[in-house]
């Protein structure tokens, strides 16, 4: 029967410990390098007392004018729209107006990241019908 010793010699002993801190120095980057994926970002939401309907058009009503308008709208960090802009267009410039003004004077809740609020840009949609 053979017996096998290991022996490790003074020379080993410094090779074991700089392997040793090695691995530690890459576990320690490699946790501290990790991206930053933890980032929580939120959309502004409508308060929705504050958004009322908008009164249809008369000439609009008259003409039987429909459609559906898509409104872009600038939130500030404070909930209040700044600016619109008319993203997609009922084919009617009355329509379109009167929408992105009722738009105008909703309050928001505002979009957040990390919990500080910021401005944004949220799409709202009205659809325009005479029944």
């Amino acid at each position: 029967m053979f017996n096998h010793y290991f022996v490790l010699l003074p020379e080993d002993f410094m090779r074991l410990k700089i392997i040793t801190i090695s691995i530690a120095i890459s576990l320690l980057i490699g946790a501290c390098s990790t991206p930053s994926n933890n980032v929580i970002t939120t959309r502004a939401k409508t308060k929705p007392s504050t958004c009322g309907r908008p009164a249809y058009p008369r000439a609009s009503m008259a003409a039987k004018e429909t459609g559906v308008v898509d409104v872009s709208l600038h939130i500030s960090k404070e909930g209040r729209v700044i600016e619109t802009k008319i993203a997609s267009s009922s084919g009617h410039q009355r329509l379109d107006s009167t929408a992105a003004l009722a738009m105008k004077a909703c309050e928001f809740v505002p979009a957040t990241v990390n919990g500080v609020a910021i401005d944004s840009w949220e799409k709202m949609r009205w659809i325009w019908r005479t029944e």
